[in-house]
C-alpha cells in the first residue's frame, strides 16, 4: 500500500531513542484480559509500519534513514549499559517448547550465570532465548517461585506459527494476533509480578517481528536490521556464548561467532560453548570445521562441547580475557 505525504511525517517510532526499551515501553498498550491487545502494542505498531513500509529494503530514503538513525542509536545505549559488565550470551531454537528438559535447563543455567554476575544476553524471542531471560530475571528468586513459572507457561507450550498477522498492506489477521496474545500472556503476568528481577539485555528485531519479543528481558535492544543486531550481539558477548540445539539461524551465528573470533575481530576469542556432543559433531556436524579452522591451541582453550551444563557454565565463569 503506497503511503502519502502525511502518512510519511508520522512514525510509530523514535528516529534516536535516548535509551533502550524496556517491558513497559516496548508492550505499552498490552493488557491480559484483552485478546485484541497484542496487536495495538507500540511493539507491534512499529512491526505494522515496518512491514508496509517495505520491511529492511523501503523504497522512501526518509524511513531508511530514520531507521538507521534508530538502530544506530540502540547500539550505542546497549554499549553504555553492558559498559564494566561480564557479558555472556545464549542461543539455540526459537521453537523449543516451555514444556521441554532443555527449556528448563536453560533457565538453570541462565539463573547461575546471572546470580554470578554475568549479563545475560539473548536474540530476543520465543525458545531458547525467552528461556535464557526467564532464567536471568529469576535469579534472585527461589526454586519454588521457579517452578511455578515454568508451571505457568507450559499452558501455552509452542509459540504459534504467526508468518501472516500482517500482511503488506498492514492488515492485521485477528486470529493470529490473539493466538499471540494467549502466548504471550503468561509470560507478560510473570514478567509484570517480578519486584526485582536479575538484569538481562535482549536483542531482537522487527525482521522476525511476527515472533513475540521476550518480556522477561530488563532492557531491550531492538532493531530493524538484523545484519546489525547479529553482528552486535556476537561482538558484545565477549565473554563467551553458550549453544544450545538450533536449525539455520544459530548455525549463522556459530559461523558468524567463529570468523571474529578467527580473525580477533574484537582484541579476543571469546569462548563457545556448544552444548550436545552428538548434535553438534554429527545431526549438524560443526565441531569437525571449527576444529579445522581455530588452531589446536585455540580449540582446546576456548572451544568446549559437551553435555554437561555445569561444565558449560564452569567454563563460561572461568573465563579469564586477560589471561
Amino acid at each position: 500500500m503506497g503511503m502519502n505525504a502525511a502518512q510519511k511525517t508520522i512514525l510509530p517510532f523514535e528516529s534516536v531513542p535516548q535509551e533502550l526499551y524496556t517491558r513497559g515501553k516496548l508492550f505499552h498498550g498490552f493488557r491480559a484480559e484483552d485478546p485484541a491487545s497484542y496487536a495495538q502494542t507500540t511493539d507491534f505498531a512499529v512491526f505494522r509500519h515496518y512491514i508496509m513500509t517495505g520491511r529492511g529494503a523501503s523504497s522512501d530514503p526518509h524511513i531508511r534513514m530514520m531507521q538507521a538513525l534508530h538502530d544506530n542509536a540502540v547500539t550505542q545505549s546497549a554499549s553504555a549499559f553492558i559498559a564494566g559488565r561480564r557479558v555472556a550470551a545464549i542461543m539455540g531454537d526459537h521453537k523449543m517448547a516451555r514444556d521441554s528438559t532443555v527449556y528448563r535447563d536453560i533457565v538453570l543455567l541462565a539463573r547461575r550465570l546471572t546470580r554470578g554476575g554475568i549479563l545475560v544476553c539473548t536474540g530476543g524471542g520465543p525458545g531458547a532465548m525467552e528461556a535464557g531471560h526467564l532464567g536471568a530475571s529469576l535469579a534472585p528468586a527461589q526454586d519454588a517461585d521457579l517452578d511455578a513459572a515454568l508451571a505457568a507457561l507450559s499452558t501455552r507450550p509452542r509459540v504459534p506459527a504467526l508468518m501472516e498477522i500482517v500482511d503488506s498492506s498492514g492488515t492485521v489477521n485477528s486470529a493470529l494476533a490473539a493466538q499471540a496474545h494467549a502466548w504471550f500472556k503468561p509470560a507478560f503476568e510473570i514478567a509484570a509480578s517480578l519486584r526485582d528481577p536479575g538484569p538481562s539485555l535482549a536483542f531482537p528485531t522487527w525482521h522476525y517481528g511476527h515472533e513475540p519479543s521476550t518480556p522477561f528481558a530488563t532492557r531491550i535492544a531492538k532493531y530493524f536490521q538484523n545484519s546489525i543486531r547479529e553482528d552486535g550481539l556476537l561482538a558484545l558477548a565477549k565473554h563467551g556464548i553458550i549453544y544450545f540445539e538450533g536449525k539455520a539461524g544459530t548455525l549463522q551465528e556459530i559461523f558468524q561467532d567463529g570468523a571474529q573470533n578467527y580473525y580477533r575481530s574484537f582484541g579476543l576469542f571469546s569462548p563457545m560453548v556448544l552444548v550436545g556432543t552428538d548434535y553438534w559433531n554429527n545431526k549438524i556436524p560443526v565441531v569437525p570445521l571449527l576444529e579445522k579452522l581455530f588452531t589446536p591451541a585455540d580449540f582446546s582453550r576456548f572451544v568446549l562441547v559437551t553435555d554437561d551444563l555445569d561444565a558449560a557454565a564452569g567454563f563460561i565463569e572461568g573465563f579469564h580475557p586477560q589471561g
